[in-house]
């Protein structure tokens, strides 16, 4: 995998931000200042009842960070740690996407076996950040489409750049609130794909198609098609799924990025039927 030439982008860093993402993060915010709030003031009117809260408390957060702790120690402990000496092309990747978005240091970046699951997650642990990708995900880069792993690669860093990490104990009490956790976190995965854009737009669309079809269908996925399925696939249990979800459904999220700015490829030829002659099927 050598690393190819950045290429231009519609896109601008001022404006990687969705609007969306930054109302539901305010009012998240509000909700988990006012609800600490009434904790403290419950604990000063009920101390019986506030040593019983505080006692939960410390013992959900011990368990938070222990969990945390967990993960992130299996994830160094047998995870490939990517460097100069270490897939250095995806480190210099990474580099240049971090350096591009303005990250003043850059993530440590592991590989972990994936048993053929294609992702890719940011995490930390304290102030410690991480951003880990599934071994299918960077042999799609080796064998077929680096400017996909590009824009992975990027997403990811944008999750840091935005701090959506970092304010996790703080939201808490607004977790209570029915969708309004799972609303902010769809829109921080549309900032988070114009980030991917915004560093490779040449692999956005297909950082996305690879999730759906997987690393060797997604090139014969009709893009135009797929996208059209949010007017054709739509009702009750469709609308259901997506507000019970941390991810917008990827139709939606490919236009997105189509509505921000970002270059769509030309249309995947359809492939014709079976001759009846008995001619080898092609591409029309």
């Amino acid at each position: 995998m050598a690393v190819a030439a950045r290429p231009s982008s519609a896109l601008r860093l001022a404006d990687l931000t969705v609007t969306r993402e930054k109302t539901l993060f305010a009012v998240s915010i509000l909700l988990g200042l006012a609800g600490w709030a009434a904790i403290v003031f419950a604990a000063v009117r009920q101390p019986q009842v506030a040593s019983t809260v505080i006692g939960y408390g410390v013992a959900f957060f011990v368990a938070g960070v222990m969990m945390q702790g967990l993960m992130t120690g299996s994830i160094r402990a047998n995870g490939i740690k990517v460097g100069p000496r270490q897939f250095p092309e995806l480190h210099r990747l990474a580099t240049d996407h971090a350096r591009r978005i303005g990250m003043k240091t850059v993530p440590d970046v592991f590989v972990i076996q994936g048993g053929g699951t294609l992702n890719a997650f940011a995490t930390k642990m304290f102030s410690r950040r991480f951003v880990v990708l599934y071994s299918d995900v960077l042999e799609l880069a080796y064998e077929q489409d680096e400017a996909a792993v590009g824009f992975v690669v990027a997403h990811e860093l944008g999750h840091h750049h935005r701090g959506h990490l970092n304010w996790r104990w703080l939201l808490m009490p607004s977790r209570l609130v029915p969708y309004l956790a799972g609303a902010y976190s769809r829109a921080c995965e549309y900032t988070c794909d114009r980030y991917g854009a915004y560093c490779q737009p040449d692999g956005a669309y297909a950082g996305l198609l690879v999730l759906a079809a997987g690393k060797s269908l997604y090139g014969r996925v009709n893009l135009q098609e797929y996208i059209r399925q949010i007017e054709t696939e739509k009702g009750y249990w469709t609308k259901r799924a997506e507000t019970m979800s941390t991810h917008p459904p990827l139709p939606k999220r490919l236009a997105a990025l189509a509505k921000a700015g970002v270059p769509m490829p030309a249309p995947v030829p359809a492939y014709s039927p079976v001759s009846t002659t008995g001619a080898t099927p092609a591409f029309a």
